[in-house]
């Protein structure tokens, strides 16, 4: 893959086929798994890194501590190297003989981690104090530095000017500690560490942004202030209940551990419990797409972030990036999407569900970005507008100051997190065996079966105990070092990267890039400039938030039709449909308690009422998340919008809806129809024109992305990535081909009623296809069903649906059964009612052959259920 990057076409392994075929009784086939394996390593570093096509690897390619001498030959960019300083070609002869000696076992790597982690976890657990801890890791920095940071050191004030640490303040926004525990989802941890990490966070007064991946029911709402929710670009469980039960919501776009890939939660991990907040089905493998799937450009995450504070107008955005070249312009551009914070995520650091080669082979060390990240953005003007955060292998007080210094504002903790609970790093994460009782779901007696020689479950009140005490020790730490350098509050040091000293490896390593300041900004933004860089269309008068909140809290539902609308609106029922979640979470709610409640006064879990502000229980019109309905419970409808007289409504229509708001749309709608969806009933219909004639009823990309329950109806053509991790709602695409197919054409998406790569990924639902479903379908498919049509007037045949499935497709084609017509009937069903409702009794009556008799008109496509090796799946 190296060379691959520096530019060859083609690769000659003849030394790895000679070896391989030499004394093999095969010859041939030896070669052959060698091809092959080869192959297989080439696709997954392309898929770890989101990219389609081998030529678009070369651009990621960099070097850190390369002379430039080198770059020049290889024409890739590099860091921390000078003419001089750094790997010269005199040097490389050196390099690579070290590499054959540690390769035939003649050098011992030295092993420095285990040594800090076991360190670590005796602070956690009080046995050491953590002054010992920073001894003894300044130690193993100083004799076996492995980070860009190990090289450098902050200088300390004169005596005389020194603060003491109770005078010094080391508080970020709201919180007293500038530290954050990474995300990590429930799934890939256990109950007992996942709740132990909010719990901590609350009680240390800092942050915790593990809400990746669903919720459990009675945490909705429990910590708006202290904890944070990461949805991806919309993860398995993520909804407007989710995003509505803090005060911050973080998009991932990747991580230094793994750039650009979907997370993958294996189906042995996926437990009642599991299933349950993720709306997902038990056992089922759960495969989230990669963020280039609905994330095309800095526009699609402008989008996105719009969506997000559409549907929570309190909720800070982060956007989580990985190191890579050029990352000062990707900043800039993420802040000025809208964006409040932009997490640095370096290579170094991941927990164990990142595999190896992810670990060691991918992304920069987060000092680089966090430096490119401050520069870029104080030289725009706009570095006040958003905090950077900085995330990879941080583990002590001095780290935190280096990053701080650098330019971020707070700081990251993974994997340090885990180990002060009691994580062993086996690297196992995956395997669901932890024998900690952490990175798996596993009960004592469910351990004994898989026959696990040891096995210590966590405790909640003891972990939470351990988190605080690290995390508090840490923060004393930062107050002392910072009072030592001379200032009274830690933020003060921010981007004052002069502060620092480099103290090592001065022929290896020019770090002057990353010990310069910005000594002014080039434009400069008026204070109170707005933080949107693009208009904002707020919603009309008679359905504000503000409006549908006095109308719903007085019993009454809300009902609006409009005929102006156009693409300039966007996210059209998403902020109402917010304000129910609110309603649901308790979180800045100002249905039940009235507009001046603005803001939850404490994390307590916040008192549930139906919308006449009465306390409810279960099965009541506001079923929430807390009493276990998880936000599924039928509502009646709240909220009914309709937009006609031909609407072309802008993109993310009814994005993170929920039951209880129904939305149709007469004409067509642009991008992310139904994102994330939690229930509602969304129609896109055709709309007569001035000459009479019925037309429309499209939809873009991305439609239904992600969505967990609800009905939709779509009477046009779907743009490509329909149904993309359809996770339980009930689709009907409606759109018929105009001509017979004829596929020997090629080009089938462009022709297709869905433009391809529909139902990826899905692991729930059911969907009714009327046309042509479109190339490269299915793909990763591991749960729902998908009705196709079959009409050979149209040539639309079994043969030409096995031709449309995806080289990945695991699935079966199969008669419909029994089952399979009730639900064709229920699904067509309710498309006729909703055409003949609109006026289009024609189109409604046309129905009526396929709802009499859907084993003649259909195929059913279901996935062949099949486990992913776990040895190689992520989250």
């Amino acid at each position: 893959m190296v060379a691959l990057g520096f530019g060859a076409q083609a690769l000659c392994p003849y030394a790895m086929m000679e070896k391989a075929m030499d004394g093999s009784p095969e010859p041939s086939a030896a070669a052959s798994h060698v091809l092959e394996g080869l192959q297989k390593g080439m696709e997954k570093v392309l898929s770890t890194l989101g990219i389609h096509e081998l030529r678009g690897y070369g651009r990621l390619v960099s070097a850190i501590g390369v002379a430039p001498e080198v770059l020049d030959i290889l024409a890739i960019p590099g860091f921390c190297a000078s003419d001089g300083r750094g790997l010269g070609l005199d040097g490389l002869d050196g390099l690579a003989e070290q590499g054959r000696q540690i390769r035939a076992g003649k050098v011992k790597l030295p092993r420095m981690y285990p040594k800090v982690w076991k360190a670590l976890a005796r602070v956690a657990t009080s046995e050491r104090g953590y002054a010992e801890y920073a001894e003894t890791l300044g130690k193993l920095e100083d004799e076996q530095p492995v980070a860009l940071r190990h090289a450098v050191q902050p200088q300390l004030a004169a005596p005389e000017d020194r603060i003491p640490a109770d005078e010094v303040s080391s508080q970020v926004g709201e919180h007293t500690l500038p530290f954050l525990i990474s995300s990590m989802s429930f799934g890939s941890q256990g109950e007992v560490a996942f709740r132990s990490y909010a719990e901590a966070a609350s009680r240390a007064d800092m942050l915790c942004m593990n809400g990746e991946g669903g919720e459990i029911p009675d945490m909705y709402g429990r910590y708006p202030k202290h904890r944070g929710q990461q949805i991806a670009s919309g993860r398995f469980g993520v909804s407007a209940l989710l995003i509505n039960s803090s005060e911050w919501v973080e998009i991932k776009i990747g991580q230094g551990a793994k750039p650009g890939e979907g997370g993958h939660l294996p189906g042995s991990k996926v437990t009642q419990a599991i299933a349950q907040a993720r709306n997902a089905q038990v056992g089922s493998d759960l495969i989230s797409p990669s963020n280039n799937h609905d994330l095309y450009s800095i526009e699609d995450l402008a989008q996105l972030i719009d969506e997000l504070k559409t549907s929570n107008p309190h909720a800070k955005v982060i956007v989580k990036v990985p190191v890579v070249p050029g990352i000062g312009t990707i900043a800039i551009g993420i802040a000025k999407a809208g964006a409040d914070v932009i997490t640095m995520s370096g290579y170094d650091g991941g927990t164990g569900a990142a595999r190896q080669h992810a670990l060691r082979r991918a992304g920069l060390p987060c000092e680089i970005g966090t430096v490119l990240a401050h520069h870029a953005l104080t030289e725009a003007g706009i570095r006040d507008r958003v905090e950077i955060w900085a995330d990879g292998g941080l583990r002590s007080a001095v780290d935190c100051i280096k990053l701080i210094c650098m330019g971020a504002n707070r700081l990251g903790f993974g994997t340090a997190a885990m180990v002060a609970i009691g994580c062993t790093i086996c690297r196992g994460c995956q395997l669901d065996t932890c024998h900690v009782g952490i990175a798996t779901q596993l009960d004592e007696e469910e351990a004994h079966e898989r026959g696990l020689k040891r096995f210590v479950p966590r405790v909640f009140d003891p972990s939470v105990d351990t988190l605080v005490r690290y995390f508090t020790e840490m923060g004393t730490a930062l107050r002392e070092l910072a009072g030592q350098m001379g200032v009274s509050d830690v933020q003060e040091l921010v981007g004052q990267a002069d502060r620092l000293v480099q103290v090592s490896h001065h022929d290896r390593l020019d770090l002057t890039s990353l010990l310069t300041p910005v000594r002014e900004s080039i434009i400069t933004a008026p204070a109170g400039t707005p933080r949107f860089f693009r208009p904002f269309h707020p919603p009309p008068p008679h359905r504000a938030p503000e409006v549908a909140a006095e109308r719903l809290a007085a019993g009454s539902a809300l009902a609006v039709e409009e005929e102006t609308t156009t693409a300039a609106d966007r996210n059209l029922g998403t902020d109402l449909a917010g304000l129910i979640a609110r309603a649901t979470t308790g979180v800045n709610n100002a249905w039940v308690n009235g507009a001046d409640a603005a803001v939850s006064p404490t994390n307590g879990s916040p008192a549930v009422a139906d919308p006449a502000g009465n306390a409810v229980g279960d099965g009541d019109v506001t079923a929430t998340a807390r009493n276990g309905a998880n936000g599924n419970g039928h509502r009646p409808t709240l909220v009914d919008l309709a937009f006609t007289k031909g609407a072309a409504v802008g993109s993310g229509l009814g994005a993170f809806t929920l039951d209880g708001v129904r939305i149709r749309v007469f004409g067509g709608a642009q991008d992310g129809v139904g994102k994330c969806a939690l229930g509602g009933d969304i129609q896109v219909l055709k709309a007569q024109n001035a000459l009479g004639d019925w037309i429309g009823g499209h939809v873009g990309k991305s439609f239904a992305y992600g969505a967990q329950r609800g009905l939709f109806l779509i009477q046009g053509n779907a743009d490509a990535r329909a149904g993309i991790r359809l996770s339980g709602a009930d689709m009907v695409l409606g759109g018929e081909p105009r001509a017979p197919l004829n596929d020997r054409l090629g080009t089938l998406a462009a022709r297709a009623n869905c433009k391809g790569f529909a139902f990826e990924y899905m692991t729930g639902g059911r969907a009714v296809v009327l046309g042509d479903p479109g190339p490269w379908l299915c793909s990763g498919m591991t749960g729902g069903v998908v009705y196709v049509r079959q009409n050979a007037d149209w040539n639309l045949d079994e043969a030409a649906v096995r031709r449309r499935l995806s080289k990945a497709a695991k699935v079966s084609l199969a008669p419909l059964e029994e089952a399979d017509v009730v639900n064709v009937f229920e699904m067509l069903d309710a498309y006729r009612e909703a055409l003949a409702s609109s006026g289009q009794d024609a189109a409604a009556e046309a129905l009526q052959d396929l709802i009499d008799d859907p084993v003649e008109h259909f195929i059913a496509i279901n996935p062949v259920t099949q486990q992913a090796d776990p040895n190689i799946s992520t989250e």
